[in-house]
């Protein structure tokens, strides 16, 4: 009996310990996924593409709200013109895999291989679930200060 339980806390113990460590990784996964070390307002460069004359950038900006961290901005520009922005998506965790592929005449945007948004290149107009977005203007290079909230 004295054998049985002595295996019994040892199994008790090795169990407390491998739940303790689950916990703690999910805990430095969690915490890795809101990045709480990052500044709001701090931007991430995503990636640069260039489709015909039109030059694209996405960035991803650090928000102030805890639930949703993360807003993703497209960036685009026609030759010389201006930069037009547009947040087509917000974020729970930061997430750097962000694509984009022209498909005829329009660049789609996919995160984790799911269709974000659409820029149309003849009509340089963008849109996000079917729903016609209107461009912010930015006179600097992006970032800039693209919907900066702090």
């Amino acid at each position: 009996m004295k054998k049985f339980i002595k295996r019994f806390g040892m199994i008790l113990a090795g169990l407390v310990v491998v739940v303790g460590l689950c916990i703690l990784v999910a805990a430095g996964w969690f915490m890795w996924q809101l990045h709480p070390w990052v500044a709001s307002g701090q931007a991430f460069d995503l990636g640069h593409w260039q489709f015909g004359d039109c030059e694209f950038q996405v960035w991803q900006r650090k928000n102030v709200f805890i639930f949703e961290p993360f807003a993703d901005g497209l960036f685009v520009r026609q030759g010389t013109n201006e930069w037009q922005a547009f947040c087509f998506d917000i974020q729970d965790s930061y997430s750097p895999r962000v694509r984009l592929q022209k498909e005829d005449s329009q660049v789609v945007i996919y995160r984790d291989g799911e269709k974000r948004g659409i820029y149309d290149l003849a009509t340089h107009t963008f849109r996000r679930h079917e729903q016609p977005f209107t461009p912010e203007y930015i006179g600097s290079k992006p970032p800039g200060d693209w919907w900066l909230r702090k």
